[in-house]
């Protein structure tokens, strides 16, 4: 009966998961359970690189699924873009996709749809990159947490007589069935891709990317719309080439009513010299403007997103610890600040919080007993909010046949200055803690959740001696209390005046003879350190006992007898001062 929950606030709900496989209806996009959702999620280059840099290869490194935990579980995304090569595949053989295929089960397994963005030496489709879907198709025709990116960002600049202005009809017909180029050369049509990848069974939903310009997907109908039912159509939007949403819709938005949209790649390329850096103003507040009008354009007209790149001096600042970067002062060369990026601003856009979501604040930690945010006191029991804390499913914590609780629970710790304390109670929203006895006599303790491996940020808590708080019936400022038959207290059982009843309550500070940390009350029970005055109706009352409740974990018991002349009524007020701080007003009991 003292189990308490309040649901966090100022949080963003969790992003859906698809459950595969995935295909298209309509215009939408749904999983197996018909379930239509939205791809939101972040770009993990290093798999590409033909000749890899230092940074390719800590991507690589950092393709574990820790990596994809943090995603999902941090950063709320469901999908994470992994850019692939058919010039790496054509030098490496089937090792290849052997290593991409690891990959993309370390994301799957944490629950994120995996995107492969193909990437190609040219501006379109060649037979490199036709043979590379067939052996890829062959290869993933039965990992359904996928979707095939045919070819990341074509352009017209080589296809034979094409202008400099929105794209031709003429265009789209290489685009769509391949044509001749300028070098004299063929391009391989997206079609020809499309069927290719049918042809070795795979079915996944297939991204079919439009001509990377101010135009986009201007002059494209319906004669060049690809055959096939399961195809979603991908642009990148950087702001370059889409400032407005004006610019978004007559460029690939317009679409939106009859196929499903997907902004493969975006963002804000700090710390390169591309005009997707130049085109970014550089106050902080109308940048920010910037991001906010595209994200909320994507999210509110159900276009897909995987914003660029989860890798340091972009998304994030390491691959450590994952600190997000920050939208501060930047330029469009190599000395950029690496702290410099978009980060804080897609965590805060995507959970609400800037330490996203599994992270703690002191504002939202407070005795189980209920009150506001306080100060905790040694053995006291403890409530954390937040929001990815924990299991979607609560878990209670057990005593073990010694009668002690776990440290650990449901994959969930709570460290106080590094040590792990006892779990009583994890769920996504709210953990129960016991704050350990060890604090005492400290001023401060440092506090960090640690939810399947990830850590969250650390918060200081002030600690007292004593912050008593009477434990109440769920939802009620009810006293948890037991009569003196050992029924509960309640306004349909009362308490007779003149008999003696029974309190509970936490936060009483370090006990006599006690129990240790996390460890049920037994024989002998420990008794507070301090004074313990029980007041009913403002009036002190005779307390009989105040000690260990027997069986319970950090829980004081106090037995006082009704007065005989209690005031009239049915209901009086009770409160508990240990080491004179007072438990709060507002709790009662019921009387007869």
């Amino acid at each position: 009966m003292f189990a308490v929950w309040r649901p966090a606030e100022g949080h963003a709900p969790p992003t859906p998961i698809p459950v595969p496989p995935l295909r298209v209806k309509a215009n939408l996009l749904v999983d197996s359970a018909g379930t239509v959702f939205q791809l939101r999620g972040v770009s993990l280059p290093g798999l590409e690189a033909i000749s890899p840099t230092a940074a390719d290869v800590a991507n690589v490194n950092a393709m574990t699924g820790f990596t994809f935990r943090v995603m999902r579980q941090r950063w709320n995304m469901n999908a994470v873009r992994l850019p692939v090569s058919a010039a790496v595949w054509k030098r490496d053989g089937p090792g290849y996709l052997d290593r991409v295929a690891s990959v993309v089960a370390l994301a799957n397994g944490e629950s994120l749809i995996v995107v492969l963005g193909a990437q190609q030496d040219g501006s379109l489709p060649d037979a490199a990159l036709l043979d590379f879907w067939k052996a890829c198709a062959t290869r993933f025709a039965n990992t359904p947490g996928l979707i095939l990116a045919l070819c990341n960002e074509p352009s017209t600049r080589d296809i034979a007589g094409s202008g400099a202005a929105a794209n031709r009809p003429a265009d789209w017909q290489v685009w769509r069935n391949g044509g001749a180029l300028a070098s004299g050369a063929a391009a391989v049509g997206m079609q020809d891709l499309v069927n290719a990848i049918r042809a070795a069974g795979a079915q996944q939903i297939i991204a079919a990317a439009g001509f990377q310009n101010r135009a986009g997907f201007q002059g494209f109908s319906a004669q060049f719309y690809l055959a096939d039912a399961n195809v979603m159509y991908e642009w990148h939007p950087y702001f370059d080439v889409a400032l407005t949403d004006e610019e978004r819709i007559a460029s690939f938005g317009f679409l939106a009513g009859t196929f499903p949209l997907y902004a493969g790649a975006w963002g804000m390329p700090f710390g390169h010299a591309t005009a997707a850096c130049t085109a970014i103003p550089r106050d902080v507040s109308q940048a920010g403007d910037l991001l906010q009008a595209a994200m909320a354009y994507f999210d509110f007209r159900n276009v897909s997103w995987t914003v660029t790149d989860f890798t340091p001096g972009s998304l994030i600042q390491t691959f450590t610890d994952y600190p997000a970067t920050i939208l501060g002062h930047w330029t469009c060369d190599t000395t950029s600040d690496p702290g410099s990026g978009i980060g804080q601003f897609v965590l805060l856009w995507m959970t609400g919080d800037a330490a996203g979501f599994g992270s703690l604040a002191v504002d939202e930690i407070a005795s189980v007993a209920g009150g506001i945010p306080a100060p905790v006191a040694p053995g006291e029991i403890i409530s954390l909010y937040g929001e990815g804390i924990g299991p979607a499913n609560a878990v209670a914590g057990p005593l073990d046949a010694s009668g002690r609780v776990a440290t650990t629970l449901a994959e969930t710790q709570v460290l106080f200055d590094g040590r792990p304390a006892p779990l009583l109670f994890t769920w996504a929203f709210q953990v129960n803690v016991q704050v350990p006895y060890e604090v005492a006599g400290r001023k401060t303790t440092t506090v960090q959740l640690v939810y399947r491996g990830v850590p969250s940020n650390t918060v200081d808590l002030a600690v007292v001696d004593t912050a008593p708080g009477l434990l109440t019936l769920l939802g009620t400022s009810q006293a948890a209390a037991l009569n003196q038959d050992g029924s509960v207290n309640d306004i349909t059982n009362p308490a007779a005046r003149g008999s003696v009843i029974s309190f509970f309550a936490v936060g009483a500070g370090v006990m006599k003879g006690g129990a240790p940390t996390g460890v049920a009350a037994g024989n002998p029970l420990g008794v507070p350190s301090l004074p313990v005055v029980l007041k009913m109706a403002n009036v002190a009352a005779e307390v009989l006992y105040a000690g260990e409740a027997p069986g319970l974990v950090g829980c004081l018991q106090v037995n006082a007898r009704i007065p005989a002349d209690f005031p009239d009524g049915d209901r009086g007020s009770v409160v508990l001062s240990v080491g004179g701080a007072e438990s709060r007003v507002g709790v009662t009991f019921w009387v007869r």
